[in-house]
């Protein structure tokens, strides 16, 4: 079972699946941000590099 969800980021369709954190978020509606895998990613390494400049 799985949702289509727009990312918040790039605006792309994605499915959340069954047994992801999203995927509880979005049904329990205690989120209404969601992110793409690959938006995911670079949030993260943006993180990460300005965590170290």
């Amino acid at each position: 079972m799985h949702y289509k969800v727009t990312c918040t980021s790039c605006k792309r369709p994605f499915k959340l699946y069954e047994g992801e954190e999203q995927y509880k978020q979005f049904k329990e509606r205690k989120s209404q941000l969601f992110y793409c895998e690959e938006c995911k990613h670079k949030i993260r390494f943006d993180a990460i590099r300005n965590f170290f400049s």
